[in-house]
């Protein structure tokens, strides 16, 4: 059985060099927002996909 290499974690820092859990705590108090935008951009890509899908 071949083994599968660990990928390194992701980490995530501010501009200032402080590490920080999770790209949305990067967002600081724009969070919301910030997730509206991947939630409409995913929506998109979605809707993008299932267009293409029908035509074939």
């Amino acid at each position: 059985m071949a083994r599968k290499k660990k990928e390194p974690p992701v980490r995530f820092f501010t501009a200032d060099g402080v590490e920080v859990e999770t790209i949305l705590d990067l967002a600081g108090p724009h969070k919301d927002e910030l997730v509206k935008r991947f939630v409409a951009a995913l929506a998109r890509d979605a809707a993008r996909r299932d267009f293409l899908a029908e035509r074939g």
